[in-house]
């Protein structure tokens, strides 16, 4: 009789654990953490001690995939299609209790240990063996679990100790130490210190008692694919990655599976569990612009609209199996996005280093798949370092100057980058000239000017609110230096000062946040019961902002944590001796409020002037350029009337005010007609006709009866909601 592809089993742990487990190298790591363990053990000992215990303990579904390999020709191997966080969690619970029990001075012969042993590891040839045991992980925690079954089996009373000290390599092999950790602490809070020996009745009640539903699928590889897409266990839930990974491999041959598995687990280890992230920004970087975050349903359109034709081939198949050759091939670039010192060992030059520093340190979003390209053709050749340094330098500073000092909407910048990447993908290359232009005519359309960065910079809290950027351009200012009447920036020491900060420097208050209150220096302090500011006489604070009895933490963000007001200064004198080779300017006489005004000017002119000035580009140039390309990319009368904006049969007229409305008056017929004075024209014929102009941006100068907003102003609204350019 054939078996079905779909066989049920209610096994205890006991039985289940009879086999041996791997878990894909496609699944997700082990995400449980402390919290969902000490759920279950909760639970557990719920039911352990409940009087209808030998009814059991029901922990839910597990589905695994036969791998017809057996071992020894009785042992059969499985894959953990769903249930791999709970299955090696119930492997850590029992090598906790094998440890404990012997601790505990429960001999080795014990029938109820030796089953624990048996579950652990599998025998064959009636000798336990070391390397077989019951799960087997497969991602980047892996090394961890197989040292601490080693460990168990070499040394078990010691395992404690042994996982205590174990040099964890990344926050996936914590989850699988500290969990081991807390479920020793549980059972012998709960279990052993009641009494020594009941550790064996508990062993007893979760080999025995332990329930599970096990269905086991017996199928072609690519339909554990499709199962998969559709299980919500327990445990975590699928997320996107999960996903579009099961869609990617059902699709693939079955030859190819051995192949492209192992590289999606690579990728997921190379990543450290970050690919959904190295794949968005591969996608935007190489293939098309998503402002939102890509869905299951986003990747399906992707992969029929662009991919196919980005790898000139003819099916999904072909398509993704490029996709993973090239992620693959890729993943270190996506790797030097947060490793400022693994991008400065491809491009080693100090302004780019200490700029990429910045980048990292604040983890800016935005620029991560410009710079991904950016990177990866300076690796082919086809950028040249000066081309790398000018993008990162200017595209860093346009999110200093944007975002922090000018304070505008980071959807703002979206927009700017979603062009950005549109001219990439039109030219198929990063191209210099075209990002810096792009972010000069940002700058110009929100009205973004040197002048006005250095008044804006001397009002931000630059303590508290902006600590990072604050340490950022502070390390370049305390980096310059002026050598006949040339001032010169070691970007080696702003680097050094930023990548040091929290270890060797900090940030100090000049005028001090607490001064004592007999201080002669001061002209302010603290009164601590009232919370207040008390002001003496002599102080140069302004009226206007600084009123004695005010709040004392306005005073603190609105004068004391202005950016003229701090410093980068070394932590202790340890910390000075260290980097005797960084001379930090000194302040010896900073008393008042005109010192402060007096630094942060200095300051700002310094930082806009000299480090961080608006790019040199012609700037009639770039605004007649940037005109262009938004009226391009802005929607046209036929997306209007899609998106009923406007529709046929509404009146319009010229908003021109030395016209009368009436005689402007027209009706559209549709997304190129109106009807003018019973003629029929098109829309820029009757905006001609009406002004006597030889040319009209006619979208400027129209607008509905009865309203005055303009249709461009409309379709700029339209866009600015909805958040996307929209295309022809």
């Amino acid at each position: 009789m054939p078996r079905k592809t779909l066989e049920p089993h209610m096994w205890n742990l006991e039985n289940l654990f009879k086999s041996i487990y791997d878990v894909p190298v496609y699944q997700r790591p082990y995400s449980w953490d402390v919290e969902q363990v000490n759920v279950l053990l909760l639970d557990l000992e719920e039911a352990y001690r409940s009087e209808d215990k030998e009814e059991g303990y029901y922990t839910g579904n597990i589905i695994i995939y036969d791998k017809n390999d057996k071992i020894n020709g009785t042992i059969i191997k499985y894959d953990i299609i769903d249930g791999q966080q709970r299955m090696a969690t119930f492997s850590l619970l029992l090598l906790a209790v094998y440890s404990l029990a012997l601790c505990a001075g429960v001999s080795e012969t014990d029938l109820t240990l030796n089953a624990v042993k048996s579950c652990l590891w599998k025998i064959v040839n009636r000798e336990y063996q070391r390397e077989l045991s019951v799960v087997s992980l497969n991602s980047i925690e892996k090394k961890c679990f197989h040292d601490l079954f080693c460990a168990a089996y070499d040394q078990p009373a010691d395992l404690l100790e042994y996982c205590s000290k174990y040099q964890c390599a990344s926050r996936f092999e914590e989850r699988v130490t500290n969990n081991f950790i807390h479920i020793c602490q549980y059972l012998k809070h709960h279990i052993i210190d009641v009494n020594e020996t009941e550790i064996l009745d508990y062993a007893d009640f979760l080999l025995q008692h332990v329930q599970f539903i096990v269905i086991e699928a017996n199928c072609k590889e690519n339909k554990v694919f499709s199962m998969f897409e559709s299980i919500n266990s327990k445990g975590k839930k699928l997320e996107e990655i999960d996903l579009i990974k099961t869609y990617i491999f059902s699709k693939l041959d079955e030859s190819s599976y051995a192949t492209y598995l192992d590289k999606w687990g690579q990728l997921i280890i190379k990543t450290e569990d970050n690919l959904y992230d190295y794949l968005y920004n591969y996608i935007k970087a190489f293939l098309c612009f998503y402002r939102q975050n890509i869905t299951i349903d986003n990747f399906k359109t992707i992969s029929t609209r662009d991919l196919l034709p980005y790898y000139q081939v003819e099916s999904e198949r072909e398509a993704f199996k490029r996709l993973l050759d090239d992620l693959y091939d890729k993943v270190d670039f996506y790797n030097m996005l947060s490793s400022t010192e693994a991008a400065y060992a491809l491009v080693k030059n100090n302004k780019f280093r200490f700029f990429f520093q910045v980048f990292t340190e604040v983890s800016y979003k935005h620029p991560k798949a410009l710079f991904l390209r950016t990177l990866i053709e300076y690796k082919e050749g086809k950028l040249s370092k000066e081309d790398v340094i000018a993008i990162v330098s200017e595209t860093i500073g346009f999110m200093i100057k944007f975002l922090t000092i000018s304070g505008r909407s980071s959807k703002d910048a979206i927009t700017m980058f979603s062009g950005i990447m549109s001219e990439i993908y039109a030219k198929d290359r990063v191209v210099k000239d075209t990002v810096v232009s792009a972010i000069a005519a940002e700058y110009l359309r929100q009205g973004i000017t040197t002048e006005k960065l250095k008044g804006d910079i001397q009002t931000i809290d630059a303590f508290e609110q902006n600590r990072k950027l604050t340490v950022a351009l502070l390390a370049l200012y305390e980096s310059t230096s002026s050598e006949h009447g040339c001032i010169k920036i070691s970007y080696d020491q702003a680097y050094t000062l930023l990548d040091s900060f929290s270890a060797a420097f900090s940030l100090d208050h000049l005028l001090v946040q607490t001064p004592d209150a007999d201080s002669a220096a001061y002209k302010y302090y603290r009164d601590e019961e009232k919370d207040i500011l008390v002001l003496k006489q002599g102080h140069d604070f302004p009226d206007n902002v600084v009123v004695d009895g005010m709040d004392y933490d306005t005073f603190t963000r609105t004068i004391l944590n202005k950016i003229g007001n701090l410093r980068i200064w070394y932590k202790d004198k340890n910390a000075s001796r260290q980097n005797a080779a960084i001379a930090l300017k000194q302040y010896d006489v900073f008393h008042t409020y005109a010192a402060v005004q007096k630094r942060s000017s200095d300051l700002a002119v310094r930082l806009f002037d000299v480090c961080l000035p608006q790019p040199k580009v012609d700037m009639a140039n770039v605004q007649k350029t940037a005109r262009r390309k938004q009226e391009a990319s802005l929607p046209k009368m036929d997306k209007l009337i899609e998106f009923n904006i406007v529709k046929p049969g509404d009146r319009l007229y010229i908003t021109l005010g030395s016209i009368n409305m009436q005689d402007s008056l027209a009706t559209l017929v549709d997304e190129k007609y109106v009807l003018y004075q019973n003629k029929k024209m098109t829309l820029n014929e009757w905006g001609r006709k009406v002004t006597g102009w030889k040319s009209i941006r006619i979208y400027a100068w129209i607008a509905k009866e009865g309203e005055i907003e303009t249709l461009q102003e409309k379709r700029l609204s339209y866009v600015q909601e909805h958040n996307e350019a929209v295309k022809d």
